[in-house]
């Protein structure tokens, strides 16, 4: 192994000396030195020794696989579309959102003011939406007749709900659940329940 490596690190710096300036061949120059010398092959010997080790491969899997559970969690990839849009635009934030598959829905909950307009927000969703939809799907004793109405389909994100409309939608005080389903390019849906309360 060592007789591997000892040439590998040799060739790597002298491809940097090649492709730099001044300084990249000084350091270039010390790399290949200490590549060749005593101490770094009595390095590469104990990493030689240490990747053939059975422990050493088994401890080497377990953390591939934490890290390929690790990059498929939905904060992950939601990480990866923020670095995609900041360093190509939203282009490459979609094709990444595309690739893993990401389709989340997301709303908060909110309290209706009276005489300011409710606004329901699904900024926080993921994936390459084509259609938000959001239905009330729980409401308070007195109120249950309003359970199952669309308030808002085909939409493209969020919803502004005026002031004269509240009684329409929210006809009594109480907690109301809403849900919001959004449905991306393939078909896909992926659904949020949030609270609205009626003062």
């Amino acid at each position: 192994m060592r007789k591997i490596l000892a040439p590998l690190a040799l060739g790597a710096a002298l491809l940097l000396s090649a492709c730099g300036g001044p300084a990249v061949n000084d350091a270039a120059s010390q790399a290949a030195t200490a590549a060749s010398g005593p101490t770094a092959g009595a390095a590469l010997d104990q990493i030689a020794t240490a990747a053939s080790d059975p422990t050493n491969a088994a401890l080497a899997n377990s953390a591939l696989d934490q890290g390929a559970t690790a990059l498929a969690e939905p904060t992950t990839v939601a990480a990866l579309n923020e670095a995609a849009t900041a360093l190509a635009g939203p282009e490459a934030a979609t094709a990444v959102s595309d690739a893993a598959g990401a389709l989340s829905a997301a709303a908060s909950d909110v309290t209706l003011q009276q005489g300011q307009a409710l606004v329901l927000d699904a900024s926080k969703s993921a994936g390459d939406i084509k259609d938000y939809k959001w239905t009330i799907t729980k409401a308070p004793a007195g109120a249950e007749a309003v359970v199952g109405q669309v308030i808002k389909e085909n939409s493209s994100g969020n919803v502004s709900i005026d002031p004269a409309d509240y009684a329409k939608y929210f006809p009594k005080s109480g907690d109301y659940t809403v849900q919001l389903a959004v449905t991306d390019s393939a078909g896909k849906t992926a659904t949020n329940d949030f609270a609205v309360t009626v003062p």
